[in-house]
């Protein structure tokens, strides 16, 4: 895939008796490291990895990256950013800043 000067990268699984640039199972996402955009298809991934496939290096980073990317994307989407912002500015009492009165009784 890509051109001369233009890579462009397929994430495929492929069985590791077959050849590198073989055949392969299914393809699960595509790179373009020159605009950095990256597509995966994280339910099949993760299909596959049940079924005791393993990533490489790169397509770890990969999905490392490609989590990063979409994890504020899914808070937005189910409304939890804004109280988890809420949240986290709350001063937590720790037992120096706790009066007698707070205190349980033994």
């Amino acid at each position: 895939m890509g051109l001369r000067n233009r890579p462009a990268y397929r994430l495929v699984v492929i069985d590791s008796r077959k050849a590198r640039d073989g055949e392969y199972l299914e393809s699960v996402g595509h790179y373009d490291p020159r605009t950095k955009f990256l597509e995966l298809d994280a339910e099949r991934i993760g299909h596959w990895i049940t079924k005791g496939a393993q990533t490489s290096g790169t397509v770890g980073r990969l999905m490392s990256r490609y989590a990063r990317q979409h994890a504020p994307a899914a808070e937005a989407a189910n409304g939890d950013s804004a109280e988890t912002a809420t949240v986290a500015t709350e001063p937590v009492p720790t037992p120096e800043s706790a009066t007698p009165t707070d205190t349980p009784k033994e």
